[in-house]
């Protein structure tokens, strides 16, 4: 040891005042020192001394590819997470700075939640119109095929086309319902995230009852089934229609591979089923919808109400999927 300490006292005082001096560990263990570091020991650990001998700086053993890809993989993930609260932080400065109060929040929900029920009624309405037009050419079509002449092309085109416009606003009345989902799902959170925040708890009598509506949007929503493949859908349009026929009070005057409409309700007894077989996205599997129609009691009314309609709507996945 005295040696060592006598070799470093040494080869300090011989080197300039701003000369380095390093001391590292050979591969045999033996402790080196040297003005100069040699190539072998620059990714071993090694001490930087000063003229007193005295260890100023230490540096570690380089590290392996697999260590600095770790520190890399932390380094992302704490930058990731920060990202994460910044952007948390932000939210939360608009949500305190947008609302006064968790009514309204619940009134802005509710707004748009107004804006899409509006287009949902008018698309309705636009169906109910569609479905008088198909009607009307279905009755002269079939006055030309009783008195023998074949149904103009022009006449056929409007045909096909009225259906394929009923089948195009029954997507779109899915679409918005999805809508209204997402509608509610963001204000949810934003409502628990204000409460949180205000530390406000009780829920409102407008909260409660737009669960209700969402309750009624839902019932309309589980009408829908989705196909696994085309050989699937076939199987399930055949039973579709069957469970529509049945239980349509009104006559049946489209039937085809894509649509099955029953006509308009008169009186306050009749039930319309519509079921349509749709594809919402080209890169979707098709869809079943069964859509039921009874004659409206107030003019906003967009779905039928009646016990018996209700329950057609809840007894027809599990009659058309086969499960009891």
């Amino acid at each position: 040891m005295r040696i060592h300490v006598f070799l470093v006292l040494l080869i300090a005082i011989s080197q300039p005042v701003s000369a380095k001096l390093y001391k590292w560990v050979d591969e045999d263990g033996n402790v080196q020192y040297s003005d100069k570091l040699p190539p072998a020991a620059v990714k071993k650990p090694h001490e930087n001394l000063n003229s007193r001998g005295l260890v100023i700086n230490k540096t570690g053993r380089a590290k392996t590819p697999e260590e600095i890809a770790e520190e890399e993989r932390v380094r992302k993930l704490r930058e990731e997470t920060q990202r994460q609260i910044d952007e948390q932080k932000a939210r939360d400065r608009v949500l305190l700075n947008t609302y006064r109060s968790e009514d309204d929040i619940i009134l802005a929900r509710d707004g748009k939640l107004a804006t899409i029920d509006s287009q949902i009624r008018i698309t309705y309405t636009n169906i109910t119109c569609l479905k008088e037009r198909l009607s009307n050419y279905k009755r002269k079509a079939a006055n030309l095929e009783r008195k023998g002449r074949k149904i103009p092309k022009q006449m056929q085109t409007g045909i096909d086309n009225t259906r394929q416009e009923i089948n195009d606003s029954y997507e779109s009345i899915l679409r918005q319902e999805k809508d209204k989902n997402t509608i509610r799902n963001k204000y949810a959170s934003d409502l628990q995230r204000f409460r949180k925040l205000s530390k406000l708890k009780a829920a409102t009598r407008a909260e409660m009852q737009a669960e209700k509506e969402q309750k009624k949007d839902d019932a309309i929503v589980k009408t829908v089934i989705r196909c696994k493949d085309k050989a699937h859908c076939d199987q399930l349009w055949t039973r579709a229609k069957a469970y529509a026929k049945k239980y349509a009070t009104t006559r049946v005057y489209v039937d085809s591979d894509t649509i099955f409409i029953t006509q308009p309700p008169k009186t306050n007894e009749d039930l319309s089923i519509t079921a349509s077989r749709l594809r919402p996205q080209k890169d979707q599997q098709e869809i079943i919808f069964l859509d039921i129609q009874c004659k409206k009691e107030l003019a906003t009314d967009t779905w039928c109400k009646r016990p018996e309609a209700i329950k057609i709507r809840e007894g027809f996945r599990s009659s058309v999927l086969g499960k009891k």
